[in-house]
């Protein structure tokens, strides 16, 4: 008997049955009574997942609203930017995976950018960084947790040097929120971006981000586009609604996601990715395959992406490992750009069950004995099941 697929790839993750049969539902209009009635609760608990990302489930912060967003991460990222800085203003813009790189690309498109980069996967260094950042900085962007190469960089201590030199902080918390920690007064952030298709488990397509009110008394529309007009996302907002036609569909299917995020709570939620990740990471490394990430003492890994070096000869050309975890009815990631054959990225977000977990780590097992690489799977498992 074929097992149901599972999609182990970082984004788009697994639905929950309930998340799937709200995008069934007979449409209604967008500027209706009853889709207000819903676009109040998709802030509610958009609000929710922002605010009280804590480990003890307090408030991280007391000001600012959550703004949906009809399009991806890459729009609020691309949004943040461009109703807060301006063609002369600079941006510092931190590139240590794909996602790093995107903010640099956007900023040089809008802003006069100063990256400051490392090889993907590996930490930055302080030092540069407060070095870079002076006071002639507009405003800072960064990746907390990037999933194309699974490291988790310091938000905190980048968003101090940041206050420290007024500069605003935008930060792409696609991965984390809904699945991690995220502190956003401790950690100076003014705007923080996430995805309905990450950590929140809702269907990709929308976004949201998190404004405080320095961050919204400061937008200015004056360089934005037409469709990046946040000053006009946030009055509409304030009226539940979109100034423009909304994802009625998605919407609907988000309010569930979030929903099920509040009854599971918030704070198990984060606990339970983060045993879920270091199940992966033991399992992983029980089978002899190594971190990606390069850590220092102001980075670790992520909890919502586990990212392993791939051996030899799979390096070479992954195609058959990858195959071999399809014929499994399981599929995860390998990397992006020249990072293609060299890694494996599994990922752990939204609604898993300690059995998808498990089965996860089996298929890879699996999949590298099918390729002639000698792993005892069973050891693998037996680690991950103490940890689970």
């Amino acid at each position: 008997m074929v097992e149901d697929f599972l999609m182990l790839n970082p984004g788009p993750v697994p639905l929950s049955k309930n998340v799937r049969d709200e995008m069934a539902r007979t449409l209604v209009s967008h500027r209706s009574p009853e889709f207000a009635e819903t676009y109040q609760q998709f802030r509610d608990g958009l609000d929710y997942v922002f605010r009280h990302s804590t480990i003890d489930g307090s408030s991280s912060t007391d000001n600012g609203m959550s703004i949906p967003l009809m399009g991806t991460a890459t729009m609020g990222m691309e949004s943040a930017i461009i109703n807060l800085a301006g063609p002369k203003d600079e941006v510092v813009a931190l590139d240590n995976g794909k996602f790093g790189e995107r903010f640099v690309d956007i900023a040089d498109r809008n802003c006069l950018v100063k990256p400051i980069r490392a090889n993907w996967g590996d930490s930055f260094d302080m030092d540069s960084i407060k070095e870079t950042i002076t006071s002639n900085t507009h405003l800072v962007a960064m990746v907390h947790q990037d999933t194309s190469t699974g490291i988790m960089n310091p938000i905190k201590e980048v968003g101090e040097i940041a206050k420290e030199n007024g500069a605003f902080f935008v930060v792409d918390g696609v991965s984390c929120i809904g699945g991690d920690e995220f502190k956003i007064d401790e950690w100076g952030v003014d705007v923080v971006v996430a995805d309905a298709q990450k950590a929140l488990a809702a269907p990709p397509g929308i976004s949201a981000i998190f404004a405080t009110e320095h961050a919204l008394e400061s937008f200015d529309n004056t360089h934005a586009g037409y469709y990046q007009d946040l000053p006009a996302y946030v009055k509409t907002t304030k009226q539940n609604k979109t100034p423009f036609t909304s994802a009625v569909t998605l919407v609907r299917a988000f309010v569930v996601a979030l929903e099920n995020i509040k009854e599971e709570g918030i704070q198990n939620r984060i606990s339970r990715h983060r045993t879920q990740a270091l199940a992966n990471r033991a399992a992983f490394a029980d089978m002899g395959l190594p971190m990606f990430p390069n850590l220092n003492d102001h980075s670790d890994y992520s909890n919502t992406v586990t990212v392993v070096d791939l051996p030899t000869p799979i390096s070479d050309n992954s195609s058959d490992f990858f195959k071999a975890m399809k014929q499994r009815n399981v599929t995860a990631s390998g990397g992006h750009a020249h990072l293609k054959n060299l890694i494996l990225r599994m990922s752990n977000m939204g609604d898993l069950s300690t059995a998808q977990v498990l089965r996860g780590i089996q298929t890879v097992g699996e999949a590298l004995c099918d390729c002639e690489i000698n792993v005892d799977t069973d050891s693998a498992l037996d680690i991950a099941e103490k940890i689970l």
